[in-house]
């Protein structure tokens, strides 16, 4: 799955339309800081947990603090993954294409 796929995964709960760009946004803001070495894989994972957190806590209001966490948890580390992933890609597209 892509990244945005994730991110479209993680916004489906919610019913705002301005809020759905905005965690969309921000999250690739922060693709974009890490991918070009802006921040560090510490901050990254804790700004996505921050806002993952809110997300799943407001597309899940039954579920108790604990649940949210550790769903965030899961959802940082797949998304983390997934942006090391496409970070590499680009590096090697950026790599090949000046090449010829």
């Amino acid at each position: 799955m892509s990244l945005m796929s994730k991110v479209q995964a993680l916004i489906a709960g919610i019913t705002s339309p301005r809020v759905r760009l905005d965690v969309a946004g921000t999250i690739n803001f922060l693709y974009e800081l890490y991918a070009s070495g802006r921040i560090n894989e510490e901050q990254l994972r804790s700004d996505l947990f921050e806002i993952c957190f809110e997300v799943i806590a407001m597309s899940n209001p039954d579920l108790m603090d604990e649940e949210i966490r550790e769903r965030t948890g899961i959802v940082v580390d797949d998304l983390v993954r997934t942006m090391k992933i496409e970070g590499v890609r680009r590096r090697m597209i950026a790599r090949f294409t000046s090449r010829y």
